[in-house]
């Protein structure tokens, strides 16, 4: 683009004003950005083209309230309902580790949130596999890094989980799919300097938090979390109990 006198240098506004949306670049392209372009349609109060599925069946009351401000302006219809009294888990957790994160091949991994992730699968095996059925079709984890998807690899398969059946790994792992239990590893540590990448856009923890149909459970530094921060993670928090 630079070449062909289309942008003056590399940091001229106009490539993420005007042609990163456009979804066409071979660096950031996306068919959905190509067909919302391409579309007449547009739903009132939403800032993107196209027919929006207003009704919402998959997550409790609770999880989906979370995407419902995140990034549906209110307009999903929950369906589901609130969560029952009984529900295994309560339907969003956080659970405090005071961890910190290494860089490992240009990707982050923190070992705490890790072995806390296997230690917590193996207390709650029993409860787990009794309300729903085999652990590792039931439970899903979730992790923005994939140096500490294959570093939750290495210590499930020793701790005798089968990692070939467990769903886990970056969000596109899971996009699509659902579990009644997502396990969530944020990674950072406080130790970080800067915005968590994850907070540029409300894409990937509005797909995160709503493949759990009973449960978001999230491993995380609490320090990282601002509830009083502008951003889908300070949202989060106000969500988290």
């Amino acid at each position: 683009m630079k070449k062909c006198d289309i942008i003056s240098n590399y940091d001229d506004s106009k490539f993420d004003q005007i042609y990163e949306p456009k979804g066409f670049l071979s660096s950031s392209g996306s068919i959905m950005k190509m067909a919302q372009n391409a579309c007449d349609y547009q739903e009132l109060n939403l800032q993107v083209k196209g027919l929006m599925l207003l009704e919402h069946r998959r997550c409790y009351n609770e999880i989906i309230a979370y995407c419902n401000r995140l990034a549906y302006n209110g307009l999903l219809k929950t369906l589901k309902g609130n969560a029952p009294k009984n529900n295994l888990f309560k339907p969003m957790t956080l659970i405090d580790i005071q961890g910190s994160s290494t860089i490992i091949n240009y990707s982050r991994r923190n070992e705490k949130e890790a072995d806390a992730i296997v230690q917590w699968l193996l207390k709650n095996k029993a409860d787990i596999t009794n309300r729903y059925g085999n652990i590792e079709e039931n439970v899903g984890i979730i992790t923005p890094f994939v140096s500490q998807k294959f570093l939750l690899k290495q210590k499930l398969k020793k701790a005798g989980f089968n990692t070939d059946v467990l769903k886990y790994g970056t969000v596109h792992t899971l996009q699509g799919a659902e579990r009644p239990i997502i396990l969530f590893s944020m990674v950072y540590g406080p130790n970080e300097v800067g915005t968590m990448f994850f907070d540029r856009t409300p894409n990937m923890l509005n797909v995160a938090v709503s493949r759990a149909k009973d449960s978001f459970i999230v491993f995380a530094n609490k320090e990282m979390l601002k509830n009083n921060a502008n951003t889908p993670s300070g949202l989060l928090m106000n969500f988290l109990k």
